[in-house]
């Protein structure tokens, strides 16, 4: 998935909550405990994101493991 931070949607906090539930639900079904933590810690970037777009402003840098993608 791509979405730049400058969209629309990466400024929009309910977006990134949303995004934030949909990884927790998915960990829960997940039965394996490194998988299931891997999608745990996506839930809280998410939701890490999420409180930046609150603040409405961008972050000095991603969390360790992330990146954006830039549009071709």
């Amino acid at each position: 998935m791509e979405i730049s931070l400058a969209s629309a949607e990466g400024r929009d906090a309910v977006y990134w909550r949303s995004r934030a539930q949909e990884s927790r639900e998915t960990a829960r079904r997940m039965i394996s405990t490194g998988p299931r933590q891997g999608m745990l810690k996506i839930a809280s970037i998410y939701e890490r994101l999420a409180a930046m777009a609150e603040l409405d402003h961008l972050p000095p840098a991603l969390p360790e493991g992330v990146r954006l993608l830039a549009r071709s």
